[in-house]
């Protein structure tokens, strides 16, 4: 994905009605209908790890990807019409419909092996789930959330994370002083806040991307992406 396209990832959970507009008017420049080149670079980083919770999912194929290779996949979105397209598109590869329930202030959309969530991210946790999960894969979650919700979008995650749970975490990062998010710059100094306390951090990948129109416009000429792996200590 390029940064032109990360420009157009959704802002914070907690400002759906405009993300929803976004996607009722079609306007989702940041969907890519293959799987995330860094999900497949870290599958080693996943392998026996039998839940994987996709936050802030939106349709991602990245999801039938995981599917796929034989995780138990569950995403949580909070726009109906994200869930809804994301379903109808991927009948044949789940081989299933989903059933639809409502449990509590959220809607439970499940095929067999797969679970999404269609509510508030932050307020997710492990009955909400279905029971707590071994990893996480964040491809445009963190850098979508409003920096003042970045400690409660951790708290979440780790309300659901086994003790031994790991974090594949994609962020990426420019001079945040030219232009504001989302999506938001996040450095490893940044990572390191958030998760230090309780995760060891391996960096990952890191690699330079070409600025797309917003950031020129900005006059920001170095963006780069990076993976992050946090494991969480027992």
């Amino acid at each position: 994905m390029s940064s032109n396209d990360r420009a157009d990832l959704p802002a914070a959970a907690t400002a759906g009605p405009s993300w929803q507009d976004r996607w009722q008017a079609g306007q989702i420049g940041f969907h890519k209908p293959e799987p995330h080149d860094l999900l497949v670079r870290h599958q080693p980083d996943l392998k026996g790890r039998a839940r994987v919770y996709v936050p802030l999912c939106g349709k991602s194929v990245d999801l039938v990807w995981l599917f796929e290779h034989g995780h138990d996949v569950v995403g949580s979105e909070f726009v109906p019409e994200a869930v809804a397209a994301f379903f109808a598109e991927q009948t044949e590869a789940l081989e299933a419909k989903p059933t639809s329930v409502v449990f509590g202030d959220v809607v439970l959309h499940e095929v067999p092996g797969l679970r999404i969530v269609q509510g508030d991210a932050f307020a997710v946790d492990t009955a909400i789930l279905g029971g707590s999960v071994d990893a996480v894969w964040d491809r445009a979650a963190l850098v979508a959330i409003d920096p003042d919700r970045r400690a409660d979008y951790v708290t979440a995650l780790k309300r659901v994370l086994t003790r031994d749970g790991v974090i594949v975490l994609v962020t990426f990062s420019y001079d945040q002083a030219k232009m504001d998010g989302p999506p938001w710059s996040i450095d490893r100094a940044e990572v390191e806040r958030l998760f230090g306390a309780d995760f060891t951090i391996e960096a990952g990948v890191r690699r330079a991307e070409a600025p797309g129109p917003r950031f020129v416009a900005a006059g920001i000429s170095d963006v780069e992406e990076g993976s992050f792996v946090l494991r969480r200590r027992g």
